[in-house]
């Protein structure tokens, strides 16, 4: 399992950032991919639990990445508008009845994955540092995540949120968030200061485990491990991407401040 997790990260890794540095079209069409099938897990996680209407939520989906691309910040407005306005006309035309929880669950989906994710869209267009600023979230996320699992196993004691996730522990928190700072005060890819690339890793730091406690809870209330299985040894987009999801968000806000 762990020769597989090596193998894949070091495919996947140089391939993401290609696609981040070969251009804008290249860049959205890796986040609407993401996003398709980040969905179709996070359907198949609340399937058990509600009866979806699934095209529309691709589709739905698919409007935040598009509109992100073509009108920017704006756009993940507009898309969400879309969302739902097609959700809740849908129904009407539907010949099976969906309850408000169904309706809410569907319209919940594209919200967590697809509007988030496609702020990676908007931080690469954030000027011509946009690839580099995407580039710092993703060291920055990856290395609380390795640092935050290596002390979480050396030194974890207290765990952080035992109903939801049993293996997280704070000690384990406190390790990622100074490596991800450490990191990212280093990491010269940018024309940010010392003081804003700071500010950027206690962001990315303190965002990273609620992107993965949130997607814990999803998993924990669908009792199940993974959310799929499509990265061999990792599992599946919204098991690697969890994180990404926040920390990419919040960071885009935080430079948009700043610049």
């Amino acid at each position: 399992m762990l020769r597989l997790r090596i193998v894949s990260t070091l495919i996947g890794i140089p391939i993401l950032i290609g696609l981040l540095f070969l251009g804008k079209i290249s860049f959205f069409i890796l986040i609407a991919i993401l996003s398709l099938v980040g969905l179709v897990e996070f359907n198949s996680l609340s399937r058990k639990r509600a009866h979806l209407n699934i095209p529309v939520s691709l589709l739905g989906g698919l409007g935040f990445p598009i509109l992100a691309l073509l009108d920017g910040e704006a756009g993940i407005g507009k898309a969400l508008i879309l969302l739902v306005f097609l959700v809740l006309t849908s129904q009407i035309f539907s010949e099976r009845k969906f309850s408000s929880f169904d309706v809410s669950l569907t319209i919940l989906g594209p919200i967590y994955v697809s509007l988030l994710l496609s702020h990676l869209i908007l931080l690469q267009a954030l000027g011509k540092d946009g690839p580099y600023f995407v580039l710092m979230v993703f060291f920055g996320t990856w290395a609380g995540d390795i640092a935050a699992y290596a002390g979480g196993r050396l030194i974890g004691r207290r765990k952080l949120a035992p109903r939801i996730s049993p293996g997280k522990t704070w000690e384990g928190v406190v390790v990622g968030f100074l490596a991800t700072v450490a990191v990212l005060s280093f990491l010269f890819l940018s024309r940010l200061t010392l003081s804003q690339r700071v500010l950027l890793g206690i962001t990315i730091g303190l965002a990273a485990p609620l992107g993965d406690l949130v997607e814990s809870s999803f998993k924990r209330e669908a009792k199940i491990k993974d959310t799929g299985s499509v990265i061999p040894g990792h599992g599946g987009i919204l098991d690697r991407f969890d994180s990404l999801l926040f920390t990419g968000t919040a960071s885009y806000y935080l430079l948009k401040i700043l610049l």
